[in-house]
């Protein structure tokens, strides 16, 4: 009997030790995934500020393009109706071809990839007015524009289901140009 009780506890020790090793490898693989999950999170980040950034150093509004500025403004800016490049009077302009922008509201839907060391980035970006006094979207002319950058990777979402959507957001004073 006393070989048994040799055996039952070896393989007891085993056991044990298998199941700690089981949970060390699993706290492994969680910290990996969260590692590459954040520089993930942070690529998105530094693409989305990209995009506001090449938003930000055109011009305010296709009537503000020579600098000169207009005489009513907000009155004389561009209705929200015609933010993006589908105007007839934009000439060049392409909606998928982002070099060809020439002020801020042309960026209104617009829609992108950009893959970046073998990681595919889904982009889209979308401008709105703004109350100056509550910062909401309105349809109303106003000197406030903000830009809605929202940016989707296949690696990051919920618990393995749907993709995160990333947005983020700047608003754009005429006046602080």
């Amino acid at each position: 009997m006393a070989g048994y009780s040799e055996l039952i506890y070896t393989l007891g020790a085993m056991i044990i030790f298998s199941m700690i090793l089981l949970t060390a490898n699993r706290l492994t693989l969680r910290d990996a995934r969260l590692q590459v999950e954040g520089e993930l999170e942070e690529e998105v980040v530094a693409v989305a500020q990209t995009i506001i950034e090449e938003s930000r150093v055109l011009a305010f509004d296709e009537i503000t393009e020579d600098g000169i500025p207009p005489v009513n403004a907000p009155d004389d800016f561009t209705y929200s109706s015609n933010f993006g490049t589908k105007r007839s009077d934009e000439g060049d302009e392409s909606l998928n071809d982002r070099t060809s922008f020439t002020d801020f509201d042309d960026f209104d839907g617009w829609k992108d990839s950009i893959t970046i060391e073998g990681i595919t980035y889904n982009l889209s970006a979308k401008v709105r007015y703004v109350n100056s006094s509550t910062y909401d979207s309105t349809s109303a002319k106003t000197n406030f524009k903000r830009i809605y950058v929202q940016v989707r990777n296949e690696y990051l979402n919920k618990n393995g289901g749907k993709p995160i959507k990333y947005e983020f957001s700047y608003i754009r004073n005429y006046y602080a140009d």
